[in-house]
């Protein structure tokens, strides 16, 4: 193992500042009175940042299947002590890795035989202490043989060019064509509503409050692949109504036509109708 697995692991590489001007970027009437020593470092650069890259501790480890897992952790121990704040952050990540008692876990409506194994990558052999990849077991293997052999979510939509796309429409392939979304166009409006005087109280008495709402003016658009109208916005111009409204339509567009496709299309693009 390395020696300086620790500072591999938990530690970057110095931040060069390259497109720094040497001597004093500011005037000094634009100096602060007082400043740290490290203000400077965090702010032109050339300073060191913490890191949590674990690839060289799982190469590690993957390159000692086969060996006692005391003897490893010996080796481990004589470079990662425990006294060290940052060494002992190493070690603690060693459970991430390596299952030390490895336990199958049966849910209670699985059958005898099927239940399911750690998470981890390795394990210890329970009887021999030696360590070992745990994708090697025939549980694992018979849990990725029927993974694999799970039958694949149909593809309803593929992407032609920027402007059009084949959709599968109740069973029937279309080529549709996309138009980009307006602006979403608001204006504000003085209403007067009915709020808890205490919040999350549930028997706290109402109250009318006025306030400014900005609600959706542009009307909708036609869209042909639902067959209704969409909204381009939310109605109402709040973060959370804009966060579902973007994950409906992540991409802004709409169809504006669409026509089937042909026999010589479909075999074209190895596409079959229902």
């Amino acid at each position: 193992m390395r020696e300086d697995m620790a500072k591999v692991i938990v530690e970057r590489p110095r931040i060069p500042a390259f497109k720094v001007r040497k001597g004093r970027d500011r005037s000094i009437e634009d100096l602060p009175f007082r400043e740290g020593m490290r203000r400077g470092h965090a702010l032109h650069g050339d300073r060191k940042e913490l890191n949590e890259n674990l690839a060289p501790l799982r190469r590690f480890l993957e390159s000692q299947v086969g060996r006692p897992w005391n003897k490893v952790y010996a080796e481990i121990s004589a470079h990662l002590r425990v006294d060290s704040a940052v060494q002992k952050h190493v070690r603690d990540h060693l459970r991430d890795f390596v299952a030390i008692k490895p336990r199958r876990i049966n849910q209670g409506w699985r059958p005898t035989g099927m239940d399911d194994l750690w998470w981890q990558r390795l394990y210890v052999h329970p009887v021999t202490g030696l360590l070992c990849r745990t994708d090697r077991l025939p549980e694992e293997r018979a849990r990725r043989r029927r993974i694999a052999s799970r039958p694949k979510k149909p593809v309803d939509r593929i992407a032609v060019t920027d402007v059009l796309e084949f959709r599968r429409i109740k069973g029937i392939w279309y080529e549709v064509e996309l138009a980009a979304m307006p602006d979403a166009v608001y204006k504000s409006y003085q209403e007067i509503q009915t709020r808890p005087l205490r919040q999350y109280d549930r028997r706290s008495p109402t109250i009318e409050v006025e306030v400014t709402v900005c609600r959706l003016v542009t009307p909708a658009v036609h869209d042909v692949v639902s067959g209704g109208m969409i909204a381009v916005g939310p109605l109402i111009d709040k973060p959370s109504y804009w966060y579902a409204h973007r994950r409906a339509y992540p991409d802004r567009r709409y169809g504006i036509s669409k026509r089937t496709l042909s026999r010589r299309e479909l075999r074209e693009h190895d596409l079959k109708n229902d």
